[in-house]
């Protein structure tokens, strides 16, 4: 099962890979806030992400100095607002980092402005590896026996996934192409 999830999750790494080597880091963070969202939806039976489940998932899976609630928050602001400060939590804002040429990226380290105001910076090709590991973390831990309810759900939810697929188009002429697509319905086991 290891495999089929490497292959399902293969079109979020390829453009995770994409995003870094074309330098999309703003795109490249979307991707990273949603994958989450993705891994903790699919081992629920309805195949939809409580709060608590994106929370829990990032607690359990990455090993970082950010929390869970922090993840969520920063995933929460990011992707409705357009924003990068989170105002309720122990982490005020983020500083999303670009790689430098120096190579000197503060990645995860707190700084306290005082007055309740802090901020963290957060290499985003750190944050990429970071979140590639989490879900590969996610992947090992499925297969244990303890985790059979879960696994089922995913199973159940992983062929409607969208992946990569091959998808044949007509033209007004008769003349039929084959193009690459990501779809939910075009994609599994091609």
């Amino acid at each position: 099962m290891s495999v089929e999830l490497e292959r399902a999750f293969e079109v979020y790494f390829e453009e995770i890979e994409r995003c870094i080597h074309m330098k999309c880091y703003w795109a490249l963070v979307h991707i990273l806030v949603v994958l989450p969202d993705v891994c903790a939806a699919l081992e629920t039976e309805n195949w939809e992400t409580p709060d608590r489940g994106y929370i829990d998932w990032c607690n359990l899976y990455f090993s970082s100095k950010m929390s869970g609630q922090d993840r969520y928050s920063m995933r929460c602001v990011l992707l409705h607002q357009g924003r990068t400060v989170m105002g309720h939590r122990l982490i005020k804002s983020v500083s999303l980092v670009w790689p430098a040429d120096t190579g000197d990226i503060p990645h995860e380290v707190t700084y306290d402005f005082g007055e309740g105001r802090t901020n963290i910076p957060v290499d985003v090709t750190r944050m990429a590896e970071d979140t590639k590991q989490a879900v590969r973390r996610w992947f090992a831990d499925l297969q244990k026996p303890e985790n059979a309810s879960r696994m089922s759900n995913v199973q159940r939810h992983l062929p409607w996934l969208a992946r990569k697929g091959r998808k044949a188009i007509s033209g007004a002429t008769g003349i039929t192409i084959t193009i690459p697509t990501v779809s939910s319905t075009g994609g599994y086991g091609k």
